[in-house]
């Protein structure tokens, strides 16, 4: 995939502000918004693009308890347990990783008690070996931006439209 410096503008700013119209990206840009329409279409399609979400404040919502939990499991049923997290609307992510455990969960609850009946459900699950619950007691920096800075730096300057004359 090839992706020019005005794409790569585009993603910041969508980055800072997902609600940000097609003419403010223009304007920004010195572009058509049809060209912006374009671009983002594309970065969509390509999957550069993989959605637009709020950002929500979970404490507002009474989830205040947060944790990670590293996850061992049995091989053979390691996916089938996978697949059955996913469904658990607690579990914010699920990362496959290497080292001590299998995979490592973020969930949210709105208390300790919820976050035991979790546990609880998660170790019932067939396949589930043992899991090792650390509670989040502040966040320091948690963030969805990319830094695209070096990308800019190395990309191709944006592809200059030839207008035909007569």
């Amino acid at each position: 995939m090839h992706l020019d410096k005005r794409d790569i503008k585009i993603l910041e700013i969508l980055q800072e502000d997902g609600r940000a119209s097609y003419s403010r990206i223009a304007r920004q840009l010195n572009i058509s918004e049809a060209a912006v329409y374009s671009r983002i279409t594309r970065l969509m399609k390509e999957g550069v693009i993989k959605g637009f979400s709020a950002i929500v404040d979970e404490s507002k919502l009474g989830l205040n308890i947060g944790a990670l939990i590293g996850l061992r499991a049995t091989p053979t049923k390691y996916m089938e347990v996978l697949n059955q997290l996913s469904s658990f609307p607690e579990i914010l992510e699920i990362h496959d990783v290497t080292g001590d455990y299998y995979a490592m969960l973020k969930v949210r609850t709105g208390s300790k008690e919820e976050l035991a009946s979790l546990l609880d459900k998660i170790g019932k699950l067939e396949g589930v070996v043992s899991t090792d619950t650390k509670l989040i007691l502040r966040t320091i920096k948690e963030t969805n931006k990319i830094q695209l800075s070096k990308l800019e730096e190395k990309a191709k300057p944006p592809r200059q439209v030839r207008v035909k004359t007569r």
